[in-house]
């Protein structure tokens, strides 16, 4: 059960983060065009917390594919809340994950169990991967960015910029080069059920604008070597300057 939920996790905090651009950009200009897209670095940066309400379908180990409903908080730069609930075998399971800082608990159906270090090393990683798709961080001297050029996306024609940093894996980022919005995030990653390495892909899609003017997406699919591990539809997205610390808290 502890790889199921390092996967949840992993999963989860995605589930927390353009004008047009044309290959021959440099990859800062395709950012900068990104970032506006996406609302505008003014208001991408003001707003560090949110809240997203989401179903779908997951495949976990030893269970195969299962629905479930999720509701996540999340401030930056280290508090993150996920109630998920999941339909196994006609049974529902009600999982929460708490992270708070350092301190992170992990309760199953009301019940505290013990956070396998896998999970710890995943919110790590997880983290650096959530700070790429924000886009505001890229423009700090800690990022190197370079071009990958053109690829396809569900058919769809994107160009790529590979994000470079100390101490972290590479992260790949691709942009619809029709709409400037962001179509996926790939990187390297440690499958928790095999120990393997992977390849993992994140894809947004289906744009829509919060009243406050940041563009978030309605659907996004996770890919583990090309298979899906998970297809969720975004139900609700909401953006804020903070969020209660009692939010993150038992």
């Amino acid at each position: 059960m502890s790889r199921a939920l390092t996967l949840l996790l992993s999963a989860a905090a995605f589930v927390v983060a353009f004008a047009p651009v044309r290959a021959a950009d440099e990859p800062k200009d395709i950012i900068a065009k990104a970032i506006k897209a996406h609302g505008g670095e003014e208001l991408l940066t003001k707003n560090k917390a949110g809240q997203t309400k989401a179903k779908g379908k997951i495949n976990l180990p030893g269970a195969g594919e299962v629905e479930f409903t999720q509701d996540v908080s999340y401030m930056i730069p280290d508090k993150f809340k996920d109630s998920m609930e999941l339909k196994v075998g006609g049974k529902s399971i009600a999982v929460l994950t708490l992270v708070n800082g350092d301190k992170m608990t992990i309760e199953i159906d009301g019940k505290a169990v013990d956070v396998p270090a896998e999970a710890k090393a995943s919110l790590k990683e997880v983290s650096h991967v959530m700070d790429v798709a924000r886009l505001v961080p890229l423009k700090g001297k800690a990022y190197e960015l370079s071009l990958i050029g053109d690829d396809k996306v569900d058919g769809k024609k994107v160009v790529g910029v590979r994000v470079t940093k100390k101490g972290q894996k590479d992260v790949s980022v691709y942009f619809d080069k029709e709409t400037g919005l962001m179509a996926k995030i790939e990187f390297r990653t440690v499958d928790q059920a095999s120990g393997n390495e992977i390849t993992e892909e994140r894809m947004p899609s289906g744009y829509e604008k919060t009243k406050d003017g940041v563009a978030v997406p309605k659907k996004v699919v996770i890919k583990r070597d090309g298979k899906v591990f998970l297809e969720a539809e975004i139900l609700e997205a909401k953006s804020f300057e903070k969020l209660d610390d009692a939010e993150f808290k038992k």
